[in-house]
C-alpha cells in the first residue's frame, strides 16, 4: 500500500509540474466548469459514486456503466463556492496546485478505463480503476485532515 501512494505522490508531482508549464490556474480550471448547486464534500462524494458506478460496470463487464460513470468524472462541475477555501490560508496556494495536477491525473485514468472497457479489455479496465482509487486515495491522504 505505502508503494503505491508513494508511486501515486511520484505521478502526482509529475504531472503537476506539466500544469505549472502551462501556466494554468485553479482559478482558470474552476471558472472553465459548470458551477454546480453542491459543496466540495457533496461533488467529492458524487466523484466516489461514479468510481463505484465504474467499478460495478467492470465486474458486470458493462461498458455503459463504466462510461456513465467515467463522465462525471471527466465533466465533473465546479462546486457552489471555492474549493481552496476549506483549506486554512496557509495551505491554499499547495491545495490549488493539487487541484491542478490531480484533475488531470484522474482525467487521465478515466479516459484509460473507458477505452477499456470499449476493448473489451476488463482487466485492464480494472487496473487503470485501481490507478483512479489509487490517485484519490494519495489526494486524500495529503488533505484530509487539513480541512478546516
Amino acid at each position: 500500500m505505502k508503494k503505491t501512494l508513494i508511486l501515486s505522490f511520484m505521478a502526482f508531482w509529475a504531472f503537476a509540474g506539466t500544469v505549472s508549464a502551462q501556466d494554468k490556474t485553479a482559478e482558470e480550471l474552476v471558472s472553465s466548469m459548470t458551477k454546480a448547486d453542491m459543496t466540495y464534500r457533496e461533488l467529492m462524494e458524487t466523484m466516489g459514486k461514479s468510481s463505484s458506478t465504474i467499478h460495478e460496470g467492470i465486474l458486470r463487464q458493462n461498458k455503459q456503466m463504466v462510461e456513465v460513470g467515467a463522465r462525471f468524472i471527466l465533466t465533473h462541475p465546479a462546486p457552489s463556492h471555492k474549493p481552496w477555501t476549506i483549506m486554512v490560508k496557509e495551505d491554499q496556494a499547495d491545495f490549488k496546485n493539487s487541484l491542478l495536477g490531480f484533475d488531470g491525473i484522474l482525467d487521465e485514468h478515466a479516459k484509460n478505463i473507458v477505452e477499456a472497457a470499449k476493448q473489451e479489455d476488463w482487466l485492464e479496465a480494472s487496473s487503470s480503476a485501481n490507478e483512479l482509487m489509487d490517485a484519490c486515495i494519495s489526494c486524500h491522504s495529503m488533505w484530509k485532515d487539513k480541512v478546516q
